[in-house]
């Protein structure tokens, strides 16, 4: 058991960091050229976690927000989405670990079963005259 509370540490903290790292990237190339592929997107990531923009040391977000936050949360500071993701995640990573849990033990499940039907059937060779009675 406690392997398995490690994986499960280790693999939200991935997936938590490559959402975080997808959102920065997304964020960044739409500071630096306004494309408005990229600008679809993060406007997309604002709509779905219902966040915008992330707070920076700099002060220079503003333009950014402006332009892809959902109208009424431009101005929420409250809203960073950065945190917004990471809750997000945290709060839904126990139903996901449940679920693949629950897949995998079926998965062994049937795989044993498989196998014991396999050798039950191949080691059978009899199975024709099963029923069938000789008297002496």
């Amino acid at each position: 058991v406690p392997v398995f509370c490690v994986y499960r540490s280790l693999l939200s903290l991935q997936v938590e960091e490559s959402m975080m790292d997808v959102y920065d990237l997304v964020y960044e190339e739409v500071r630096r050229n306004a494309s408005s592929f990229r600008r679809e997107e993060l406007t997309a990531i604002h709509k779905a976690f219902l966040c915008c923009g992330k707070h920076s040391p700099f002060g220079d977000t503003t333009d950014v927000e402006s332009k892809t936050c959902p109208p009424g949360q431009a101005h929420n500071s409250g809203q960073d989405c950065l945190r917004e993701i990471q809750f997000f995640l945290k709060k839904h990573m126990d139903f996901v670990t449940t679920l693949l849990g629950i897949t995998i033990g079926f998965t062994v499940y049937g795989m044993i079963l498989t196998s014991f039907l396999w050798f039950t059937i191949h080691f059978s060779t009899n199975l024709d005259r099963k029923g069938k009675y000789i008297l002496r």
